[in-house]
């Protein structure tokens, strides 16, 4: 793996470091006190600077193995924080910073000093005044708790091989604004990402289960499901109560393919994580949005479900008139396309 997840230099050259994650710095927040903060820094243009995708591993180059080495650097520069887990990718880096003590300045200060020392250096190696390497700024995210902690390493250290798998299968992790397709509704503005050919398979259904549904007829949803499923069928669905998301769950251990939509916007980073990250590797998830970005998740009021719902049964050429009610508020039916 190319993750080396540790607090020391780079003494033994373990098998190399790993990256990812989107945040934005936040105002009020006192950078000063003591935290865990889960830092990304890009390459400019998102240029393959620091490592090479070598069976669904990162490989560290010699400008890689300079950044890593820079980085546990920091805290010998700065003894009020520690370096821990860092995973180096081609053109981008995570890095977990935890601030010990409270400092005299905000931990961006050690940051930027970071990433002066990696230009510097590589301006000298390469005999380049002019050589630019960061993208300018970085992310950062606060990490408070000790589950999100541990769930924010497991996903650093998954990095490389989500990242050389998208290298080598683009078109099933391809993004689309401005998505047009016969069966999607008129009027909306439509973001995908995943595989759009799953909107060209014949067989599609819509799915919408209300949260008052009996445990039986869920137990014949779910049946019913897996059957689909197994015969090529693509399920359109918001996935949102309680019974969608047992559906979504049958449907995916049954090797089912799901079109997702989403209720709030596909922002400039998303993208699927855990199970769904493995979905799009084998093509079987689309997810959809007609909807803008927005910071936090969308509400879900009964407009915006019965809309969802409205969605899927266009999307899977059914008629709109049997989608009047709403997955996320009581009501007593099924829908089953």
């Amino acid at each position: 793996m190319s993750c080396v997840n540790t607090a020391g230099s780079a003494a033994s050259r373990p098998a190399q470091p790993v990256h990812r994650l989107q945040g934005i710095r936040y105002p009020g927040r006192d950078y000063r006190i003591p935290a865990f903060y889960l830092i990304t820094m890009t390459s400019l243009n998102r240029k393959p600077l620091f490592a090479t995708c070598e069976n669904g591993k990162s490989t560290l180059n010699k400008d890689g193995w300079l950044v890593y080495d820079l980085w546990h650097r920091m805290e010998t520069d700065y003894p009020a924080i520690e370096t821990s887990t860092l995973v180096i990718m081609p053109d981008h880096l995570h890095g977990l910073v935890r601030v010990k003590e409270r400092m005299d300045k905000p931990v961006g200060v050690p940051l930027r000093a970071f990433k002066s020392q990696v230009t510097s250096s590589l301006r000298k190696r390469y005999g380049n005044p002019e050589l630019r390497v960061w993208t300018p700024g970085y992310h950062d995210l606060a990490v408070w708790r000790k589950g999100s902690l541990s769930a924010y390493i497991h996903y650093m250290i998954d990095n490389p091989r989500r990242y050389c798998l998208k290298k080598a299968n683009p078109d099933l992790f391809s993004r689309v604004n401005n998505l047009r397709h016969p069966r999607l509704p008129q009027g909306e503005t439509w973001s995908g990402y995943g595989n759009m050919f799953l909107l060209d398979k014949p067989a599609l259904r819509s799915l919408a289960v209300s949260r008052t549904v009996l445990a039986a007829r869920i137990a014949e949803l779910r049946a019913e499901t897996i059957e689909w499923a197994q015969g090529g069928g693509v399920i359109v669905s918001p996935f949102i109560s309680p019974g969608e998301k047992d559906m979504a769950r049958a449907l995916l251990d049954a090797g089912g393919s799901m079109i997702l939509l989403k209720p709030d916007g596909l922002c400039p980073f998303f993208k699927p994580h855990g199970r769904y990250f493995d979905l799009c590797l084998e093509g079987r998830l689309l997810v959809l949005s007609c909807r803008p970005c927005t910071p936090a998740a969308a509400a879900l009021t009964r407009e915006l479900c019965l809309a969802m719902n409205r969605w899927c049964a266009e999307i899977a050429d059914e008629p709109s008139e049997t989608m009047e009610d709403c997955s996320a508020f009581n009501s007593m039916r099924i829908q089953w396309g």
